[in-house]
């Protein structure tokens, strides 16, 4: 009985360091997640969609979903003084990742607006701004009703004065489940999950997360900070 409590006692203490030693494994992970630099952010995006001054002093960085109703607040009443103050007049470079929170529309949306960015970049922002405008009015309809369809998006991609030949590179391109924009939607979803992205939207000045992406007065201050060092 003394010998089978002993090893018991040995069995208990071997879990108990083993806990230890991954908590603290799991903790410096973490850390190191959250510490990332603006010069590894900005490495990481680069194939991103962009506006603005390329290789700018100051970078802005948004992570967003199609389907996420407090990203459409952000496009349509934030975005535009953003455009409007730093970006339409090359201050600052903005870049765009997915972040896939509501699953297959989520995803579906992402690869549409990744092929246009590879076939008609120039076309990519009002592709871009088009998605968003075809949210539903009420917030909880965003996510809850099944409206970024197949659909949608070829309705989209007729108002962009495309040639019939980009069109179908398009198209082909964000059908394919297994393609390459369907490679590069999981990459932002995983690099959003790297980044330990708390939310979306989530704005980023040079690798620094804006404590509120609702107030512009607060997002202009981080901007004009980063332009001033």
């Amino acid at each position: 009985m003394l010998k089978k409590n002993k090893w018991l006692i040995v069995f208990i203490v071997v879990v108990i360091v083993a806990g230890i030693l991954f908590s603290l494994a799991t903790f410096k992970t973490s850390n190191k997640g959250n510490s990332g630099s603006g010069e590894t952010l900005a490495a990481e995006t680069q194939k991103q969609p962009t506006q603005g001054k390329i290789d700018s002093k100051v970078l802005l960085v948004e992570f967003g979903d199609f389907k996420c109703p407090y990203c459409g607040d952000f496009e349509r009443n934030i975005k535009p003084k953003l455009e409007k103050e730093y970006i339409d007049n090359n201050k600052v470079e903005f870049r765009y990742v997915n972040v896939l929170i509501h699953g297959d529309e989520s995803e579906l949306g992402a690869k549409a607006a990744l092929a246009v960015n590879q076939y008609a970049p120039d076309k990519y922002w009002q592709f871009h701004h088009a998605l968003f405008e075809q949210q539903p009015h009420n917030k909880d309809d965003v996510g809850r009703q099944h409206w970024l369809t197949d659909d949608l998006i070829q309705q989209q991609l007729q108002k962009l004065d495309l040639s019939e030949q980009v069109r179908k590179q398009i198209t082909v391109a964000y059908r394919d489940k297994k393609g390459e924009m369907a490679k590069r939607a999981q990459e932002d979803h995983t690099l959003a999950k790297k980044e330990e992205v708390p939310y979306v939207p989530a704005l980023y000045v040079n690798g620094k997360q804006v404590e509120d992406e609702t107030d512009f007065d607060a997002i202009k201050d981080e901007i004009d900070k980063a332009l001033e060092e």
